[in-house]
């Protein structure tokens, strides 16, 4: 099924859904149920089972709570098998949309490469009031004493990968992205793609009303 229209403030909108998305798979159910029943894109909230989408070829699944109402679809047959190659679990992000702009991406935890580096990963997540304090706090340290400074470099590891995941939320909040829901890729290397197939989407869309 094919994705013609999301209603303002729906569900449907709160998960990410886009007009365009092909929806493969609606928890256990085919699609085409969605139409028969609507029924069934209220049902899957309650279940907290994933919608599997496509969306200019990339596939992803997006986290049901809440359910999927508010959007209307229609019949789309597509013209060749669509195969998911996963390698291990799928790979699960936390989703935020700016309004007329793009998809964000975070990751629900740090990976371990960074955490030894935790002014690094701050850096490269812009998480600059963090770095900032990290490197303050190092400071500090490092004058008081060797042993002060292994106390702290090791706190800031423990306090990376705790609450890593939590300021990259809260720092996406400031810059204007709205939660949404959880996303899960096949292959951590779909995130760049998907990312950039929003924002060309929703771009595209704001162009379309500048015009009207």
């Amino acid at each position: 099924m094919r994705v013609t229209g999301v209603e303002r403030l729906s569900p449907a909108e709160k998960l990410g859904l886009l007009q365009g998305d092909v929806l493969l798979r609606i928890g256990r159910r085919e699609p085409l149920e969605a139409l028969e029943m609507p029924s069934v894109l209220e049902e899957i909230g309650a279940e907290k089972d994933w919608i599997t989408v496509m969306r200019d070829k990339v596939i992803f699944r997006i986290s049901t709570v809440g359910g999927a109402m508010g959007v209307t679809l229609e019949p789309f047959p597509l013209q060749e098998d669509v195969t998911v190659s996963v390698n291990g679990a799928w790979t699960p992000f936390y989703a935020a949309i700016r309004h007329d702009d793009a998809l964000l991406l975070l990751p629900e935890r740090i990976a371990a490469v960074w955490l030894p580096f935790p002014v690094i990963a701050y850096g490269y997540y812009r998480l600059w009031q963090m770095v900032a304090a990290t490197v303050f706090l190092y400071g500090i340290g490092f004058a008081t004493s060797m042993l002060a400074f292994v106390v702290i470099y090791c706190s800031s590891i423990v306090t990376l990968a705790i609450g890593g995941p939590i300021f990259l939320r809260d720092t996406a909040v400031k810059d204007g992205f709205m939660p949404r829901a959880r996303v899960a890729l096949a292959s951590k290397d779909d995130a760049a793609h998907l990312e950039l197939v929003t924002g060309a989407v929703l771009r595209l869309d704001r162009d379309k009303n500048k015009k009207k």
